[in-house]
C-alpha cells in the first residue's frame, strides 16, 4: 500500500493550514472567566523555561500509521521502509503548553490528533456522524450531572465549541459524582470542568460563564456570539428550568435534560427546533405556558417546590427518590445524587446529541433508564 494513497492531505497540511502560535483556546466572547488556557508553540525553545516536557509526537504518528495500515502491523520489517517514508513526510507537531500544570506536550496537529483520538469510535460512529458531532455547538448549564455529560461529550469526540455555566465552587460532597479531585475543592466548577476538557481536547473552544444564568443573561448565553444548536439544562432552579425552555422555544433550539432517578436517569428531549409550539415539559405543569406568571417560581416554599418538582419529574419516581425529596431542607441538605447515575446521564445525552447533530431521528419525548427495573 502506498502511503500517499492513504494520506494525501499529509504533504499538504503545512501549506494549506499554516501554524498559528499562541492561539487561545477560547475566543467566543460572552462572559469569559479569566482562566489560563492551553497555549500552542511550534518551537520547543519558545516554551517557558522550567516547563516539564513530554514528547509523544513520534509515538502518536506511528500509532496513526499502523491504525491505517493494519496489514503491516504484525510485520515490522516489511513496514519499516513505508513507515520511515511516512514519518519523513509528516507535518510538524505542536507543543501544547498547560500553564497550570507547568507541562508541555509535543503532539500531533489538531486534525491528525482528532483522527487518532477518535480512531476507536469507528465504525460505531461513522466519519460523517463524527464530523457533524464535532461541528455542533452545545451549551451546558449546571455542572453537577452536567460534569459527567461534558466528559462524555468530550471523550466521544463531541462538540469543539462549548459553552458551560455554573456559579458554584467544588465542595467535598461533590466528589461522589463530579469529574474532579480533592485538590479541586474550593475551585470554580467551570474552571475544573474546562481544564478537564482541555486535558483531553486542548483545541476545544470553551465559553466559560462563572455566574448564575437567569432571565437577564440567558438569551445572550444562547444566541451570542455563536448560537447554540442544543442546550443541555442541568440546574436545580425551577424558575430557570421554565424560563430557559421558553427562551429556547422562541429561538428554536432543542433542550435536553437528564434527571437523576435514584439508580437511573430520566432523559427529556424537547425538540423546539422541530416543534416551536411544543408545550414546556410536555405540558406536565399546565398552569405555566408562557413567560407570564414565571415570577411566582422565584420564591417557592419547600412544599410548593416539592409539588412542582414532582410534576416535572413525574409520579412514577422510585420510592427512595420520592421520600428523599420530602427530606430536602429537613434531614437532607440537597437532592441526593449518585455518580453512577450521572455517568449514565452522560452516555445517554451524548448519544442524543450525536443523533441531533446528524439529523437522525430523535423526536421529543421522555425516556427512563432504570437499573432497578432492569435487574429486579
Amino acid at each position: 500500500m502506498i502511503i500517499n494513497d492513504i494520506y494525501p492531505p499529509l504533504a499538504q497540511l503545512v501549506e494549506q493550514r499554516p501554524f498559528k502560535p499562541l492561539v487561545p483556546s477560547s475566543s467566543l466572547g460572552g462572559r469569559i472567566m479569566k482562566i489560563q488556557k492551553p497555549e500552542f508553540f511550534r518551537k520547543r525553545e519558545d516554551i517557558p523555561k522550567g516547563t516539564v516536557l513530554i514528547d509523544i509526537f513520534t509515538k502518536a504518528l506511528k500509532e496513526l500509521f499502523f491504525i491505517e495500515n493494519l496489514e503491516l502491523k504484525d510485520h515490522p520489517a516489511k513496514a519499516k521502509k513505508t513507515l520511515n517514508k511516512f514519518l519523513r513526510g509528516a507535518p510538524e507537531g505542536v507543543w501544547i503548553y498547560y500553564p497550570w500544570r507547568n507541562t508541555a506536550v509535543h503532539s500531533l496537529p489538531e486534525n491528525l490528533y482528532f483522527k487518532l483520538r477518535t480512531a476507536r469510535n469507528r465504525n460505531l460512529i461513522n466519519e460523517t456522524e463524527q464530523d457533524n458531532y464535532r461541528k455542533m455547538t452545545a451549551g451546558i448549564a449546571g455542572l453537577s450531572v452536567g460534569s459527567s455529560i461534558l466528559n462524555s461529550l468530550v471523550i466521544s469526540g463531541g462538540p469543539k465549541v462549548l459553552k458551560i455555566a455554573d456559579p458554584d465552587i467544588v465542595d467535598t460532597s461533590n466528589l461522589n459524582r463530579l469529574k474532579a479531585s480533592l485538590y479541586d475543592v474550593g475551585r470554580k466548577k467551570v474552571e475544573v470542568a474546562a481544564r478537564a476538557v482541555w486535558d483531553i481536547d486542548p483545541f476545544a473552544e470553551i465559553d466559560i460563564w462563572d455566574i448564575k444564568l437567569d432571565d437577564r443573561n440567558f438569551r445572550k448565553f444562547v444566541t451570542g456570539p455563536k448560537k447554540l444548536e442544543v442546550f443541555i439544562e442541568q440546574t436545580d432552579n425551577l424558575f430557570f428550568k421554565f424560563f430557559s425552555r421558553l427562551v429556547c422555544r422562541e429561538e428554536k433550539i432543542p433542550v435536553v435534560m437528564a434527571t437523576d432517578y435514584g439508580d437511573g436517569v430520566i432523559v427529556d428531549i424537547e425538540r423546539f427546533d422541530q416543534e416551536p409550539s411544543r408545550p414546556i415539559f410536555d405540558g406536565r405543569v399546565k398552569d405555566i405556558k408562557n413567560f407570564r406568571g414565571l415570577d411566582k417560581l422565584k420564591k417557592l416554599d419547600s412544599a410548593k417546590w416539592l409539588e412542582l418538582a414532582n410534576k416535572v419529574i413525574g409520579a412514577n419516581a422510585p420510592a427512595r427518590l420520592k421520600e428523599s425529596l420530602k427530606e430536602v431542607g429537613e434531614t437532607l441538605s440537597a437532592v441526593p445524587q449518585l455518580g453512577t447515575s450521572a455517568s449514565m446521564a452522560g452516555s445517554a445525552i451524548s448519544y442524543v446529541l450525536r443523533r441531533i447533530a446528524s439529523k437522525q431521528k430523535m423526536p421529543s419525548g421522555r425516556h427512563i433508564i432504570s437499573l432497578e427495573d432492569l435487574f429486579l
